[in-house]
């Protein structure tokens, strides 16, 4: 009885395991950012809820320009708005926007200021944007986007992403 019990057990811990795995998905991607006016590279990640919803934080880091770093980390909702015949399936974004920026000047202009020239802050903010899930193999996804940032740090942000489904 014991070794029913144990296998019942392991057989839905299993069973679990595959679902919650057919459910998550990660990836990296490449953006452009308007008033950043240069270009970012993305981690990214999907926990499909269901059908409808799911959860996608991202982070981006954009390629230092002008003495300005900016990074992005983003906690969106993706919500299921239809599906596309022989396309994919089109997707709203909403979530929290966290943009951070450094200015460093470095050592080029110690003598004007009597030292290094720097600065750092962060805004906050919420992404308002569309996505289309355009499915390349049963695991990969290529998933371009587009979306605006409103709050502290208005910008627009267009990019593609390649996301693979564990």
């Amino acid at each position: 009885m014991k070794n029913l019990i144990k296998s019942l057990i392991l057989a839905v811990v299993l069973f679990a395991a595959a679902q919650l795995q057919a459910q998550v998905s990660a990836g990296a991607g490449v953006v452009f950012g308007s008033d950043i006016n240069n270009i970012g590279f993305s981690l990214n990640g999907k926990y499909s809820f269901n059908e409808s919803w799911a959860a996608a934080p991202a982070f981006t880091f954009f390629l230092k320009k002008d003495y300005v770093s900016w990074s992005v980390l983003d906690l969106d909702v993706n919500y299921q708005l239809t599906a596309i015949e022989n396309l994919g399936g089109l997707y709203a974004i909403g979530g929290l926007n966290m943009t951070f920026w450094k200015v460093d000047f470095g050592d080029e202009f110690n003598d004007f200021f009597g030292g290094g020239a720097n600065a750092t802050g962060s805004d906050i903010g919420v992404n308002l944007g569309l996505g289309l899930d355009v499915p390349l193999t049963e695991q990969l996804v290529l998933t371009p986007e587009v979306r605006y940032t409103l709050g502290g740090a208005n910008f627009f942000r267009a990019g593609v992403k390649l996301m693979y489904a564990f």
